[in-house]
């Protein structure tokens, strides 16, 4: 993936990509958990899959004029492109792999892998979901080869984000990531999930946010 290629990501609405930057970092610090465990992983990657199934199943499809006028910012989705596919992962910060699914038709674009693989070397790097590191780059005219992030093991795109726990500054504990949509469509859906599997995790009266980040 050529410099160039990412260049043509930046949005050319400055105040509009900064109100989506922004959106971001602040879903990084609301969405972080009590704990993680290996079943947390299964009903976060399951429940991804099944919100997935539960939009193209109830929802037309996408058009181009959809695609075009979403491209930069984030998405309320509510409907995929017909066809469409996605493949989840959850991995822990070390590499191991606690979920790994697929749902739709299967995902077999030409290095798919790889696209995987990338967005989740940018979160482990950077501590950050790809999508809120590859909006801030675009937005401050960075080069990613430039900096050290060479494609494709480097994939600044919406897609991976990172499990934290509350409390714990030293580094995430694992990372999710859908790939198969455009990106932010990949983002929104992890954060969407996560944000309805930590208020189901919120006892009755309690405050979700001591359940999730201070």
């Amino acid at each position: 993936m050529s410099s160039t290629i990412f260049a043509q990501t930046k949005d050319p609405d400055t105040k509009r990509a900064d109100a989506v930057i922004a959106q971001i970092k602040k879903d990084e610090e609301e969405l972080q958990l009590a704990s993680f465990t290996p079943d947390d992983a299964w009903e976060i990657g399951s429940a991804i899959r099944n919100k997935f199934l539960e939009v193209q199943r109830e929802a037309p499809s996408v058009t181009d004029e959809d695609v075009h006028n979403k491209r930069y910012g984030h998405v309320v989705y509510h409907k995929f492109p017909a066809g469409s596919g996605i493949v989840i992962r959850i991995e822990t910060f070390t590499g191991l792999t606690l979920f790994s699914a697929t749902a739709g038709p299967p995902v077999s674009k030409p290095g798919n892998e790889r696209w995987i693989d990338g967005k989740i070397n940018i979160a482990r790097a950077n501590h950050r979901s790809s999508f809120g590191v590859g909006r801030e780059w675009s937005r401050r005219d960075r080069d990613p080869a430039e900096m050290g992030f060479p494609f494709p093991e480097y994939a600044p795109y919406g897609g991976a984000f990172p499990i934290w726990i509350r409390g714990v500054t030293v580094a995430p504990v694992a990372v999710i990531v859908v790939s198969g949509l455009s990106q932010d469509q990949d983002h929104q859906l992890i954060v969407d999930t996560l944000r309805e599997y930590i208020g189901q995790k919120t006892p009755p009266g309690a405050s979700q946010s001591d359940y999730t980040s201070k």
